[in-house]
């Protein structure tokens, strides 16, 4: 598993696209992408050329590389370290993984949809939220009006809606403050809308009338007098999703969340990250957008810079606001803020609109403290766009502040830790991304609201037989039709089954799967009623017994469409204190832990009874039949979850 030379030299290149562009802000981030690392690579970043693009490379042989086999020794760890700008030696786990990662880049230098120098990185992790996506968009919204220069925005699919809405009025205020400044903000935007402009260009520049359209309803251009606002529709016909869900702002804070901008009943993981790891995130932007700026970014010649006073955490930082409060801990947190300040304390003082105030809630009633608010768990719950979904179980307040409903999570302060981005392009096979299981050492963890793709179904397979614990929370029926054909994978609940038949009794021990169950509920909800999901991708946790963790945190589900043909972004990172703070929110934002299936692959429950399937079709002629109805629903935008 020698890095070799050549891939040696890429990761301490002194070129990055971003740099390039810098030089040459008028050209096409694309095609200087192509030409930055000549010589014996002929990869392009990411593909821009529509159907005709595809239906020309079907007619070649994709070059393809065999993983490396066997461990790496330490002298390939000493020189994978040296790979990256960590700031720390890595953990061994984080760089046998690391060492795979960069495997991938022998024959692609763009493999990681990232220049090779800003692959290895560092960062902190400020907040981050488990929750519905009515919290994940007003940190979104929290952010972008704080904007002075530009903001990235990207999205897999944007929708009418709710968060759409919120998103928009984000916009339009940040706009308003622009004018208020006197300098304009330079917005890019990014999503996934089926076109037939695609025929023979991927990345479309969306015009003022889709802008308009009854699916999109965004602001016209006139609205936001104090933005220069450009929008592209990415997708490479026909698998190829861009499925990447991120946010940049001032090149000074990134949020990776697995949502879209829509209305669902989901359960949602995001992350808000500062430090270096922003500037590899904002080449990743770079790449996607493949197209020339009109007008170009501000700050590409501008790199990171860390905050002057060290980074801020809890309410210290600039973009956390009284509604990141949970718990009993947060109410007393608000009411001190809303004393010293003479009212609520936001950390925002040029806000035209009131801050709800503490005092809204139903103090007397019991209810806990729920982002910034006294409220049921089931009213925040319900506030993912289902409101007629009532509780099954009546709210006990928990005995210690340990296990209170916390779904915003200030991490504990903590200095720089080693991140890598371990992205992939659209339509490209995987590099290798059971890396982490291959080197688990105790247990692993990954929640997923869907679990069908073959090579991470196997990759748990192998660990529990080499005796590794592996922990899944799966969303029952988290299935759209088209995962009912031939070739998909199959459903959550056929996989679960057909995974535990492969297994040994002893085996099937250290396989512990999970369905995911609301916090208010009593059981599992199947996904297709629409009314407590989970889409909380992609969470992968593996630990060690040495209590050090490494986590990816990313916007892939574990399906086929997605380990196979969609673009995602992921973060890696090497920091035990982050990743149990991430294990521990997750258990107290559900009741998932309380649901475990029995070694048949079948949940039952307390009666014996099971629940029903996803689809109400199994194979054969009508799971055909069904699947081709769910991937048209899928591809029109309407299918799925």
């Amino acid at each position: 598993m020698t890095i070799s030379d050549e891939v040696y030299s890429l990761t301490h290149s002194q070129k990055t696209l971003t740099a390039a562009l810098a030089a040459s802000p008028t050209s096409s981030p694309g095609h200087l992408a192509e030409a930055l690392y000549a010589g014996s690579y002929h990869k392009k970043p990411t593909a821009s050329g529509g159907y005709l693009e595809t239906l020309m490379g079907a007619l070649h042989v994709n070059e393809t590389r065999r993983m490396p086999s066997g461990d790496p020794t330490q002298a390939d760890l000493d020189r994978a370290a040296e790979c990256g700008k960590f700031g720390s030696r890595p953990s061994d786990l984080f760089l046998k993984i690391y060492c795979d990662v960069l495997a991938t880049l022998e024959t692609n230098p763009w493999a990681g949809v990232v220049s090779p120098p800003l692959l290895g990185s560092r960062g902190v992790i400020n907040l981050s939220i488990i929750s519905v996506i009515p919290d994940i968009i007003q940190h979104h919204y929290d952010c972008i009006v704080r904007a002075e220069s530009e903001v990235f925005l990207a999205t897999n699919f944007w929708q009418a809606s709710k968060s759409a809405s919120k998103i928009c009025d984000a916009l339009v205020e940040l706009s308003r403050r622009a004018m208020k400044r006197g300098k304009k903000v330079v917005v890019k935007m990014m999503y996934d809308r089926a076109n037939l402009k695609m025929l023979t260009e991927s990345h479309v520049i969306v015009d003022d009338a889709e802008m308009a359209s009854d699916e999109v309803m965004l602001p016209k251009r006139s609205d936001m007098p104090g933005l220069d606002f450009e929008l592209v529709n990415f997708h490479q016909p026909v698998f190829g999703t861009f499925h990447c869900k991120f946010l940049i702002v001032d090149r000074k804070m990134a949020l990776l969340n697995s949502n879209n901008i829509q209305d669902r009943p989901n359960v949602e993981m995001m992350v808000h990250f500062e430090g270096p790891i922003v500037d590899s995130l904002y080449d990743t932007a770079l790449i996607s957008w493949f197209r020339p700026m009109h007008p170009p970014l501000p700050l590409l010649d501008t790199r990171y810079r860390p905050p002057a006073e060290g980074y801020r955490f809890g309410m210290d930082n600039e973009y956390t606001t009284t509604r990141n409060l949970d718990g009993s801990k947060g109410a007393e947190l608000f009411k001190r803020l809303e004393r010293d300040a003479g009212g609520v304390h936001d950390g925002d003082g040029d806000k035209g609109g009131k801050e709800r105030s503490a005092s809204s809630g139903s103090v007397n009633l019991g209810s806990p403290f729920i982002s910034g608010a006294y409220q049921t768990i089931t009213q925040h719950l319900n506030a993912g766009d289902q409101p007629n979904t009532h509780a099954s179980i009546p709210y006990e307040p928990p005995a210690s502040p340990a296990d209170e409903y916390t779904p915003h999570i200030l991490h504990t302060p903590h200095e720089e830790c080693p991140m890598v981005l371990v992205n992939r392009a659209p339509n490209g096979k995987p590099g290798n991304p059971n890396s982490g299981l291959h080197n688990a050492q105790d247990q692993g963890f990954i929640q997923s609201p869907t679990f069908n793709a073959a090579p991470v179904v196997e990759g748990v397979l192998n660990a529990v037989r080499r005796g590794i614990e592996c922990t899944l929370y799966i969303d029952v029926g988290f299935n759209d039709g088209g995962e009912a054909l031939p070739g998909q994978g199959g459903t959550n609940e056929e996989v679960s089954k057909t995974m535990f038949a492969q297994l040994t009794g002893e085996e099937k021990e250290k396989l512990k799967l999970y369905w995911y169950t609301g916090k208010d509920q009593i059981k599992p909800i199947n996904a297709s009623a629409q009314k407590r999901n989970c889409h909380a991708t992609e969470t992968r946790v593996y630990l060690v017994l040495t209590a050090a963790g490494h986590s990816l945190m990313s916007s892939y589900l574990s399906d086929t469409q997605s380990w196979y043909h969609s673009q995602e972004v992921n973060v890696m990172i090497d920091n035990p204190t982050v990743c149990h703070e991430w294990l521990d929110g997750i258990r107290r934002n559900q009741n998932t832990h309380l649901h475990e299936l029995q070694k048949d692959g079948i949940y039952r429950d307390k009666d014996g009874n099971p629940l029903t399937d996803s689809t109400g079709v199994g194979s054969g002629l009508r799971g055909v039949v069904k699947g081709i109805q769910g991937s048209i629903a899928r591809a029109r935008g309407k299918g799925g979850f």
